[in-house]
């Protein structure tokens, strides 16, 4: 079957290597190093889109996007809520009242944030990490919890356990002094956000977290969430605007905003770092293509005497090194695919194997390797892979076009 004589050579060239060892040696790892780093480009991208998913959906997902609070508590909160539930980025509302305090259960004790919330409104909030027979629950039977499931944990306290709530007294002068406001409740079960706030987070209801607060009935804010999300604190100002009364706000921005921007760094600087690798792997072509150039020195110089011409020796090369490039970047491109799929299982077996936990909530905002697979950071990388290849075959084809065949064959 006939084929054009620079895919004969390059394929020759590409399947064959080379009688040097050394040569062979050094073509293995210039492959080997652009499938790695193709490979582990893809699975670093898809790990920081996993990050930035989980930031909206999970770790906003458990924190509100705005509060509104007020000192003196909210009063005619039903008119309020239905006002602030007009706005055009609004998309739910939820009053709240929000404690520090200490848990006290069989001589251990943990700190805590207590939450009061309004079971019935909470869908939009929390409703992705408790069961909806647990809000139930919590809304019909007085003095009843929910624990966060690592404080669970950490005090060994199940459903249908009593533990004991405290709180610091905020009632006259003289703080320091006043004893602390003791309560007992009942742990109805345990929820888990796989976020930093498992650390610590008991939610109550409304009513008795307010009255423990000493505002009676009242709650102390609202909870907000919003359609878009970097239009918070624009919504928040807005509303203030609207509301009667002295109220304040903070967004997400405030409370995890660093966590966003660190993030985002973070996918920037450790990308341009495989990246470095992919045009050292590159560069590696260059040296695996000069280094045949010379070993085949002799048998470009007899093609040369048999009629091969100049552009022919440039396309054989060219061809040899895109298929190099094809060959690298395109198993580099499924390993980091397969990676990418399964990157969350495998941390998942390591810490089994290990017995080691590799995120822990209370150093990183979740406690597990999230992983979202984007098919135009693969096509992306692929074909930058592919182009920077490409560039590089360009001096040791020509390169290897002007080697003269009177001066290689005097010697032969």
């Amino acid at each position: 079957m006939f084929r054009p004589l620079p895919l004969y050579l390059a394929l020759r060239n590409f399947t064959s290597g080379s009688a040097n060892r050394l040569v062979s040696f050094i073509s293995l790892l210039a492959m080997l190093g652009l499938v790695l780093g193709v490979a582990l480009l893809i699975l670093v991208a898809s790990v920081m889109n996993g990050f930035d998913r989980e930031m909206e959906s999970r770790i906003l997902g458990a924190v509100p996007h705005i509060r509104l609070f007020s000192s003196s508590g909210i009063e005619r909160e039903a008119q309020l809520r239905q006002r602030v539930a007009q706005h055009d980025n609004v998309t739910a509302v939820m009053p709240f009242t929000r404690l520090e305090g200490m848990l006290a259960s069989r001589g251990k004790t943990r700190p805590v944030e207590v939450m009061g919330i309004e079971p019935s409104l909470s869908e939009p909030f929390i409703g992705q990490f408790v069961a909806a027979d647990l809000l139930s629950a919590l809304a019909q039977q007085p003095r009843s919890l929910l624990l966060a499931a690592v404080v669970a944990e950490k005090l060994s306290l199940g459903a249908g356990d009593r533990v004991t709530l405290l709180l610091p007294s905020h009632s006259g002068e003289g703080v320091a002094q006043q004893a602390p406001t003791v309560a007992v409740f009942t742990v109805l079960g345990t929820f888990a956000t796989h976020t930093a706030l498992d650390q610590g987070l008991v939610l109550v209801n409304l009513g008795e977290a307010s009255q423990l607060a000493g505002n009676g009935a009242l709650p102390q804010g609202m909870q907000v969430r919003v359609a878009d999300l970097f239009k918070a604190r624009q919504t928040g100002f807005e509303l203030l605007a609207t509301l009667p009364g002295s109220f304040h706000f903070s967004d997400w921005l405030q409370t995890h905003g660093n966590l966003f921007q660190a993030i985002k760094m973070s996918r920037n600087l450790v990308s341009l770092l495989v990246f470095l690798i992919v045009a050292i792997a590159v560069f590696n072509v260059i040296s695996m293509l000069m280094m045949t150039v010379i070993d085949k020195r002799a048998e470009i110089a007899i093609l040369k005497t048999q009629g091969a011409s100049r552009a022919e020796i440039v396309l054989a090369f060219l061809a040899q090194g895109f298929l190099i490039g094809v060959f690298g970047a395109g198993l580099g491109g499924v390993l980091g695919v397969i990676g990418a799929l399964n990157i969350t299982a495998i941390a998942r077996w390591l810490e089994g194997l290990i017995g080691h936990q590799l995120l822990n909530s209370e150093i990183y905002p979740i406690d597990y390797l999230p992983s979202a697979l984007s098919w135009g950071d693969v096509a992306m990388i692929v074909t930058v892979a592919l182009g920077l290849n490409f560039l590089a075959t360009l001096y040791p084809a020509f390169r290897a076009a002007n080697t003269r065949p009177a001066e290689v064959l005097r010697y032969e």
